[in-house]
């Protein structure tokens, strides 16, 4: 028998993609869910992959460098995030290690970038200085990417060896701007996978790296107290339970996930950022806070993902 809450995770999963998928289908915004919290605030999809910006570093920046050297695809992965728009990017370009990477350019295309109010560092996530009382770019460009610059055939080589998205994880975590809780280098990982360098990775259906807000979704599950500590191997060890109910069949139940959901794309990844996700609509539904930001559909066209 499984739990309320874990049936509640689940939902959160199907109703998401239902929601992405009732849009690319064109249907008004009144049909797209009944749910009251999914209507009103700002939840991510489930699938990485069809999130505007990876859609577009997918289209625009990695597929087309897939014949390049692994060490320039790990180094532009690394820029891609650390920045972290497509606008960025598209006025950046590609860099190409068959010449020495100007990084005096990146550095003045970010100063002027900020200073003409355009666009620059993404609102998804928080670049911190890590304690160095410097221009956000000299942070980012000299002390974050210059080591990776220097070292990306040294990580290349190491991921080339272990085909595994954790051992990459903890090579890319030894940067300053990539370690502490392991975010940053999570992100590029996770690009890796879609790419030439990690795209056989061994692991994919067997390790993530769980943020807080995994962790309390991972607490919520369990019954525990939402601040109760976590380390990685519970955490892991979590995620792969859940990850294996997605494939019983449940008395009165039937499957977890429902047929719209493409299971095979269904890995640890999915689960750990949906349980991030999950814990905020959780917040919402118990009074204990809410997301930072409501729902407001774009203008623009919803770009078409790579998991339908």
């Amino acid at each position: 028998m499984i739990g309320e809450n874990v049936e509640r995770f689940f939902y959160w999963i199907n109703e998401r993609h239902a929601i992405y998928q009732r849009r690319n289908m064109g249907l008004p915004r009144s049909e797209w869910t009944d749910d009251p919290i999914l209507q009103k605030y700002k939840f991510t999809n489930p699938f990485r992959e069809n999130d505007r910006v990876t859609v577009w570093m997918r289209e625009n920046w990695t597929k087309p460098n897939d014949n390049k050297p692994n060490a320039e695809i790990i180094f532009n992965c690394c820029l891609f995030r650390m920045v972290g728009t497509s606008e960025f990017a598209e006025e950046h370009g590609w860099v190409d290690f068959s010449t020495d990477w100007d990084s005096e350019h990146t550095k003045s295309l970010i100063k002027n970038r900020i200073a003409e109010g355009k666009r620059t560092f993404t609102g998804a996530y928080i670049i911190t200085n890590q304690g160095l009382k410097l221009p956000k770019a000299e942070v980012v460009v000299d002390h974050f990417l210059k080591p990776i610059y220097h070292a990306s055939e040294h990580i290349a080589v190491s991921a080339g060896f272990s085909q595994s998205l954790q051992k990459t994880h903890e090579k890319l975590a030894e940067y300053r701007g990539w370690g502490g809780g392991g975010f940053m280098a999570y992100e590029v990982v996770t690009d890796l996978n879609y790419t030439p360098v990690l795209n056989n990775a061994t692991d994919r259906f067997t390790w993530a790296n769980a943020g807080p807000g995994a962790k309390r979704g991972l607490n919520r599950i369990l019954g525990n107290p939402l601040k109760k500590s976590m380390n990685q191997k519970v955490a892991n060890e979590g995620m792969q339970d859940l990850l294996q109910m997605t494939k019983e069949v449940y008395p009165f139940n039937g499957y977890l996930l429902g047929e719209h959901i493409p299971i095979d794309q269904v890995d640890m990844r999915t689960i750990e950022h949906s349980l991030c996700e999950w814990d905020k609509y959780e917040r919402v539904l118990h009074g204990q806070g809410r997301p930072r930001s409501t729902f407001t559909p774009s203008s623009e066209q919803l770009p078409l993902g790579f998991i339908q």
